[in-house]
């Protein structure tokens, strides 16, 4: 179904070919877990091109025809196999592609007969059927059983890093990959969005941030919440309190044909009216499948519009520099007459 709804699209745009680069795309299209591969789809045929390594590999796993190349040798043949089928047109998904591998590709095809069609197989992507769902769920119920776990076990004097090593063990453990490097960010060091995990001790009063994903079959979750160490002050419960309501304005408007935007704009809107605007500066929410961050976006210049089957993230967050920083994150899939909210873990407070 995937690849014939690739030929539609192609057929559509009068392109021969597509060839597929990306370790996710040539997954989504071929079932090959392995890596160092590429994919040759044409009107009536199907290849998938690796070395020596991925070779039985690829045939126990995929329906293509397997062909066996060596690296400087490669990109000649795909081309030659294209030119076999009579294809003169060749689509790609060139998001994915490295600037010398671009021009190594143009050695054997006129720059304008290779098109980009990387917006077509994102917008394939972007709705869920029920296996890749079941996949995404099942990362989500782990997630939360993780954090469980993690509140089982954090205490005063454990450092940032210690955490995070648990956390992979945790994944490793229960079968599955890392979807990213895990976040772990105490005190000030909480007021990172994106913060490195270092050998920063919890200290009482500490606000920790915990946010991580586990992917299984190829698929990604995504997490966060956000715990305090021994005691907050009235400033801290009231940020946090705010952070939380501000999920709370967003997700009843998760359903089909809701603008991403004004979805932002609902969290946003409150969190500023609250005099917290400046300190939150990313976008409310993105989309989540093969990719950890994927279409839609959910930030005030998207011009994406929800439908069913697509998955999203909900995550506001307010950071104030050199003290302290708080996100809540939870994962949702939008059904047909709204949403499905993936995390069950607690949104509220918990002090450890």
């Amino acid at each position: 179904m995937r690849i014939e709804k690739l030929r539609e699209s192609l057929k559509e745009k009068n392109i021969d070919a597509a060839l597929i680069t990306s370790v996710e795309n040539v997954r989504y299209y071929s079932e090959f877990t392995g890596d160092s591969s590429e994919l040759l789809i044409t009107n009536s045929e199907l290849f998938l091109f690796t070395d020596f390594r991925y070779t039985e590999h690829a045939q126990r796993e995929t329906c293509f025809d397997v062909v066996e190349t060596k690296g400087q040798d490669r990109v000649e043949t795909i081309f030659n196999y294209a030119s076999r089928s009579s294809a003169v047109k060749v689509g790609a998904d060139l998001a994915n592609v490295k600037y010398p591998e671009y021009k190594s590709y143009l050695e054997h095809i006129d720059e304008q007969n290779f098109l980009d069609i990387t917006a077509d197989i994102s917008a394939q992507r972007l709705v869920k059927d029920e296996d890749e769902l079941s996949a995404i769920r099942k990362g989500a119920e782990y997630n939360d059983l993780l954090f469980e776990h993690l509140c089982s076990i954090i205490k005063q004097g454990m450092s940032e890093k210690e955490i995070k090593a648990e956390i992979i063990y945790f994944m490793l453990k229960s079968g599955a990959q890392v979807a990213f490097d895990p976040i772990v960010a105490s005190g000030e060091n909480s007021s990172l969005p994106h913060a490195v995990p270092s050998d920063r001790t919890f200290r009482p009063g500490d606000f920790i941030t915990m946010d991580y994903g586990f992917k299984f079959d190829g698929y990604c979750s995504d997490f966060t919440r956000t715990v305090a160490i021994c005691e907050v002050d009235k400033e801290q419960q009231k940020v946090y309190d705010i952070v939380n309501e501000a999920a709370e304005q967003a997700l009843p408007l998760l359903s089909p044909g809701a603008e991403c935007a004004k979805v932002d704009t609902a969290a946003r809107d409150y969190i500023t009216q609250h005099g917290y605007g400046q300190y939150f500066g990313h976008g409310l929410g993105h989309g989540v499948g093969m990719d950890i961050h994927e279409a839609p976006t959910l930030n005030g210049l998207s011009k994406d519009v929800l439908q069913a089957g697509m998955t999203v993230t909900i995550e506001p967050g307010i950071y104030i520099a050199g003290k302290y920083g708080v996100r809540i994150e939870d994962l949702c899939v939008i059904t047909e007459d709204g949403f499905e909210n993936l995390t069950a873990a607690p949104r509220e407070l918990i002090i450890l």
